[in-house]
């Protein structure tokens, strides 16, 4: 129905997956099960695997089951995560990243840290759709908006995109 639909989760979503208490959590359970029955496709950054390899458990394990993102090289030798084969594209377009990830930080909140630039470099370069985070500098109105107008990619929290997805059923 949805299943071309492909979608990047970033670390704060899986994390709300497996903690019942988070108020996202109940839309992360319906995102989960939408995935497991094959009606979207949710993706990975390298990044967002880093990020979760500090606390291991569920949420890395989750992380690890779905496939990953390009990593695209982004920032200086010691914001790359991943050995440098791991890393997808040229120096040349390390060169174009570092640039573009300088567009995102103005087209977002000061709260959005590199990692974040990143994952959504991967996501765009990747050809997401979506990137679901619950992260408010990039997915309130304005920087959302700026990134789908700049770069044609969705932000969305889970709760928003629970209802993208109710409109194209």
């Amino acid at each position: 129905m949805h299943k071309d639909i492909k979608i990047s989760i970033d670390t704060d979503c899986i994390v709300s997956l497996f903690n019942p208490s988070d108020v996202i959590h109940p839309a992360m359970l319906l995102i989960d099960q939408l995935f497991k029955e094959g009606k979207i496709n949710l993706y990975v950054s390298l990044k967002t695997i880093n990020q979760l390899s500090v606390k291991g458990g569920d949420a890395l394990e989750y992380a690890q089951s779905l496939p990953r993102l390009p990593n695209y090289m982004v920032g200086t030798i010691g914001d790359l995560v991943g050995t440098i084969g791991s890393q997808s594209g040229t120096f040349g377009d390390a060169e174009r990243n570092e640039i573009l990830q300088q567009k995102i930080r103005s087209w977002t909140k000061q709260g959005v840290n590199i990692r974040d630039r990143q994952i959504v470099i991967d996501s765009y370069l990747g050809g997401m759709e979506i990137m679901l985070t619950n992260d408010r500098d990039l997915c309130d109105d304005i920087p959302a908006g700026n990134l789908r107008k700049q770069l044609g990619l969705l932000i969305m929290n889970p709760d928003k995109l629970i209802a993208y997805i109710n409109k194209l059923r």
